[in-house]
């Protein structure tokens, strides 16, 4: 995969680009493409698990109408969402651990009377 590939795979990832589903006839004419061997038109994916397995799903990307400006503060907003998750899961874990620990305590304790 060269690099404009790769890149034009992360917008479609991260919602950059606009995903339409294809209708159902659309989406047997491709069916019928790939089975015989052929390639997909460009601007059409097949719609992939996160496994990597393929559905029978088929959509369309267009180019979103963002500017720039508007991409970089979906992105920043994306970002910080990802960093709240980091924090909850970090916070989650050190709550746990403490719990853990006064339990472990608490049945030492116990144990030694």
């Amino acid at each position: 995969m060269n690099l404009k590939e790769e890149l034009d795979s992360y917008r479609i990832d991260f919602n950059i680009w606009e995903k339409i589903p294809c209708t159902k006839q659309e989406s047997q004419k491709y069916k019928k493409i790939l089975a015989e061997g052929g390639t997909l038109p460009k601007w059409i994916y097949r719609e992939e698990y996160e496994e990597g397995l393929s559905t029978e799903e088929f959509f369309n990307i267009h180019k979103s109408n963002l500017s720039e400006e508007e991409i970089k503060e979906y992105l920043m907003y994306k970002k910080l969402s990802m960093i709240r998750t980091i924090k909850n899961c970090v916070v989650f874990f050190t709550v746990l651990t403490v719990i853990g620990l006064i339990a472990y305590l608490l049945l030492s304790l116990n144990a030694i009377h």
